[in-house]
């Protein structure tokens, strides 16, 4: 008794032209991960500045304390808001320890007055201060 034989596929890629094909995409997966990581596409985010700052409730002031070398005033917004409006305070420069701003003589808003720092580069909150009886 003669047994048939199952013929096989004549149409598919042979196993060489297959690994070829493998280790092609994967090349091309590790070139495209290359330029995302190291920062050809995609681009980069701007780095939030680390500042801190000392709050004087009795004086009404806010003192830097420290700041990285090339923070600059340009790049954060200064939003002061009390109960009914909100005005923003400008500072140029670069921001050194030692820069102060004065509440009482430095902004036009009065009463219970709440004062934030933001990056605007990363749009992060870098702090919020309030202030009893300005």
């Amino acid at each position: 008794m003669k047994m048939k034989r199952k013929m096989l596929n004549q149409n598919a890629v042979s196993a060489v032209i297959g690994v070829i094909i493998m280790v092609a995409i994967t090349i091309a997966m590790a070139a495209v991960a290359y330029a995302y990581f190291t920062g050809m596409i995609g681009g980069q985010k701007p780095a939030t500045p680390v500042i801190s700052f000392t709050q004087s409730a009795t004086e009404k002031t806010i003192t830097v304390s420290t700041a990285d070398v090339d923070a600059n005033w340009n790049d954060i917004n200064i939003t002061i808001t009390n109960a009914t409006t909100f005005t923003y305070l400008v500072k140029t420069g670069v921001i050194s320890a030692g820069d102060t701003i004065y509440l009482l003589t430095d902004q036009i808003l009065r009463g219970t007055v709440t004062v934030t720092f933001t990056h605007v580069p990363t749009n992060a909150l870098l702090g919020s201060y309030t202030f009893e009886n300005v």
